[in-house]
């Protein structure tokens, strides 16, 4: 298991014997990384960007206080302390790329959210597991991913290594492009009919392939 999946377990767990908080670890790995990358971020404005409601993202940022993780920037918004800054670079190291991406052909749902991971074919199987987390954390009918591995220069489809630029060419095309992955990566996309879920899902099935090391 990833040393900083640890990180954003602990970091939801139940506090002195309170019920657990609604949001996941998946869901403080999207605020981190958010934060790392578009810092300084206002509060509200991350607060809109995840799915989970207002009270619950306030929470969450109130954690990633609590524990050294962030900190305020004045009216500036909220940036990564040195103790968050080496989480983001642990994460970063596995997951350096991910953006919303137009791939509605190769998608159920209207939005799109692809995740790099470096090196991880070997944790894909195919790619069920994957969408199995998707389903679950963003609701049956709700959300899900797909996921592709860079292998030989072409981004294939387990179980099968269909190629998916015969599926379509535009949106293969599109994904290697943005997130320039290398044979041995892993791309996971998540979908959903809203933006922010399609991200936070597309996170939860990224974390499955660092269930076991």
């Amino acid at each position: 298991m990833a040393p900083w999946r640890d990180e954003f377990i602990k970091l939801v767990e139940a506090a002195d014997g309170r019920v657990s908080p609604s949001f996941k670890p998946h869901h403080a790995a999207v605020a981190l990384l958010m934060i790392g990358r578009q810092q300084p971020i206002g509060r509200y404005e991350l607060c809109e960007n995840l799915s989970i409601g207002e009270g619950s993202a306030r929470t969450l940022l109130k954690r990633l206080t609590e524990s050294q993780y962030v900190t305020a920037d004045g009216k500036q918004g909220q940036r990564l302390t040195e103790k968050g800054s080496r989480l983001f670079l642990s994460v970063s190291e596995d997951i350096p790329l991910g953006m919303s991406l137009n791939l509605r052909s190769l998608v159920v749902y209207e939005h799109a959210y692809g995740n790099r991971v470096v090196g991880r074919a070997d944790k894909v199987a195919d790619g069920v597991r994957q969408r199995d987390e998707a389903i679950i954390q963003g609701g049956y009918g709700a959300a899900g991913a797909t996921t592709l591995v860079h292998k030989d220069g072409v981004l294939v489809i387990p179980p099968d290594d269909f190629e998916a630029h015969l599926a379509s060419m535009r949106e293969a095309t599109l994904i290697l492009e943005s997130l320039r992955p290398e044979d041995d990566d892993v791309i996971v996309i998540g979908s959903a009919n809203d933006g922010n879920l399609a991200r936070e899902v597309s996170m939860a099935a990224v974390m499955t392939l660092f269930e076991e090391d």
